[in-house]
């Protein structure tokens, strides 16, 4: 048996709409992306289109998007299909109960954020300098570099007495000797 089928192929607002030429349309949510590959693939076994147009009408970026989803469908199992979560697969290290104990340790001792780290890891929180300096500097707490070499209770120094390069300087010396300039003015 032979079937002769036209269909027309978009995709509105993330769902895709399969549309005959006598207007019928079936419509499926974005939600349901299983099918939407599914169909992608279908289509694209079936019909010349480019693979990198194909992908785009589905709503994927690129070519190299269409293949690894037409591995998993011929290939694959349907899990393979199912959308993978994004963003960090691991908890955060930085907790309510991780800043507790580097504000503590801030006000209970005078140590840096390298011996706050060193006295929290033996409790079972593994915590780097780094984010012991970011929550310190989140939470104002963050201690200021003195000058060794400044009066005791003398305040920080500002970033223009550290850095030289931050002060004006004066315009530097004119390349041409006065005698050559007479007769350009």
């Amino acid at each position: 048996m032979q079937i002769t089928l036209t269909v027309n192929v978009q995709v509105q607002d993330g769902a895709l709409v399969l549309t005959a030429p006598d207007g019928k349309a079936i419509t499926f949510s974005k939600e349901q992306t299983v099918q939407k590959k599914v169909s992608m693939i279908i289509l694209g076994e079936l019909c010349s289109l480019p693979k990198s147009q194909l992908a785009q009408a589905f709503g994927f970026k690129t070519r190299k998007s269409y293949y690894n989803i037409r591995h998993a469908v011929l290939n694959g199992s349907t899990a393979d299909l199912l959308p993978k979560r994004t963003g960090p697969y691991t908890a955060p290290k930085r907790t309510k109960e991780v800043e507790a104990l580097i504000i503590r340790q801030r006000f209970e001792t005078d140590h840096n954020m390298y011996e706050i780290a060193d006295a929290i890891r033996p409790l079972g929180v593994d915590v780097s300098a780094r984010l012991v300096a970011q929550v310190l500097a989140d939470y104002g707490l963050a201690k200021k570099k003195r000058d060794p070499h400044a009066a005791p209770g003398a305040p920080p120094r500002s970033r223009g007495d550290r850095n030289p390069r931050w002060r004006v300087r004066a315009a530097p010396p004119c390349r041409y000797p006065a005698r050559h300039r007479a007769g350009r003015d």
